[in-house]
């Protein structure tokens, strides 16, 4: 139903702190730009899902929030692999999902994977349009995270 709660939610930027992704300026890095973008649309994707009702039911917003840092930094390890040439591509584990939820359901489990998956998916679109290119120079310092914070971007 257009208009719903969970769509209108989705909409807002920012339910994921950037704060989350450094403790000092040393880790202001693209990577951590990448992945701080990346946890807010997986957490609009968890909350716009129809198959994660339930799931939000028994969650408080700021659980998600923290589900999604979590599952973000997570996937370091794999984009470290896949640059590598360790794998063949990014792996979205269902492992990350038990590790932080050890009663989650397997269809719940597969719920999120897919919200995760369809959350990398816009990434890499809004990244196609990008020349910070995050994933290619990650450990580069950025000032991304400063300019949040000067035009008074909740951070």
């Amino acid at each position: 139903m257009p208009g719903a709660k969970g769509e209108r939610e989705a909409m807002v930027p920012d339910k994921v702190s950037a704060t989350n992704y450094y403790k000092d300026n040393g880790d202001k890095i693209k990577l951590n730009w990448f992945l701080y973008e990346y946890a807010n649309l997986l957490y609009m994707g968890i909350i716009a899902s129809p198959k994660l009702v339930r799931y939000r039911k028994h969650h408080t917003k700021t659980q998600i929030a923290s589900f999604c840092v979590y599952f973000s930094k997570r996937l370091r390890k794999s984009i470290y692999d896949e640059q590598t040439g360790r794998s063949d591509s990014i792996v979205f584990d269902g492992r990350y999902v038990y590790e932080f939820y050890a009663d989650s359901s397997a269809a719940q489990t597969q719920a999120m994977l897919d919200a995760a998956l369809d959350a990398w998916k816009g990434q890499m679109l809004s990244c196609g349009g990008c020349s910070n290119q995050c994933l290619m120079d990650g450990f580069e310092i950025t000032d991304m995270f400063d300019s949040l914070e000067k035009t008074g971007w909740p951070t």
